[in-house]
């Protein structure tokens, strides 16, 4: 897959994507040594990289903010990655810079909360998506009453998630998820949101930054990032995975 162009003056932030640890330590350090990539860890994801594996087990890492934000060097070429979590509660959470990692309280009402009272940015993952417990369906459009809840997320979030590159048209009738980005970007533009994009990358490193945000360079850090998106001063990246990369990243790994 193409990673996404580069723009003079911004750099692509990729804030949901759960890069796995069962890559070659150059492979990885190639991904983190351009952009920006959020290290989303799940209570529940086996072989996911977070932000505390790269501070011990990788080189060229300089932390900007303690605990939350660095920077890593490798083959001449800097990037950066941040403390993320998905925080999987009845919705999905994203927490960008949060201090601590969350239980996955059941009322995402309760997540958000405990993001914001421990600094992080909380966001509205794939809005119009929901959890299936039918495997090999993982994921369903939300019903009436899902959709109510996540009316009331809105009130309190910082921002929504309005591409997911994972929502692709899988199977007719079963798994058609386009629509899900088209029901958040009118979920978003009716909540005053301007929305982001992520790759949603599961296990594979090809599919990080592939979507994501372009946020001004200069001057990077935690509270630059959360100003930049709480100020909507940033633009989207969208670009969905192949129906084949879906698979490896959902199935293979």
């Amino acid at each position: 897959m193409k990673k996404a162009p580069e723009k003079q003056v911004k750099i692509i932030a990729d804030l949901h994507s759960h890069p796995g640890t069962k890559n070659s330590t150059g492979d990885i350090m190639d991904l983190l040594s351009d952009g920006i990539t959020g290290l989303t860890a799940t209570n529940s994801g086996l072989y996911i990289l977070n932000y505390e594996d790269v501070l011990l087990k990788f080189n060229g890492v300089k932390e900007i903010d303690k605990g939350l934000f660095a920077e890593l060097s490798y083959n001449g070429k800097k990037g950066y990655f941040v403390k993320a979590q998905e925080v999987r509660s009845n919705h999905h959470i994203l927490s960008v810079g949060c201090e601590k990692y969350l239980d996955d309280y059941e009322d995402s009402r309760k997540t958000v909360e405990e993001i914001h009272k421990h600094g992080g940015l909380a966001i509205l993952n794939h809005p119009s998506v929901v959890s299936c417990r039918f495997w090999p369906i993982k994921y369903r459009l939300v019903n009436e009453d899902e959709e109510k809840e996540v009316r009331e997320l809105c009130e309190m979030v910082d921002e929504v998630e309005v591409f997911n590159a994972q929502n692709i048209n899988l199977i007719p009738a079963i798994a058609w998820m386009k629509k899900a980005n088209v029901k958040a970007k009118e979920l978003a533009a009716e909540y005053g949101f301007k929305g982001i994009a992520s790759s949603d990358a599961h296990l594979r490193l090809e599919q990080v930054k592939t979507s994501g945000i372009y946020v001004p360079e200069e001057d990077l850090s935690i509270e630059s990032l959360k100003y930049n998106i709480m100020n909507q001063n940033f633009d989207r990246f969208e670009q969905y995975v192949s129906i084949s990369d879906f698979l490896k990243g959902h199935f293979s790994g």
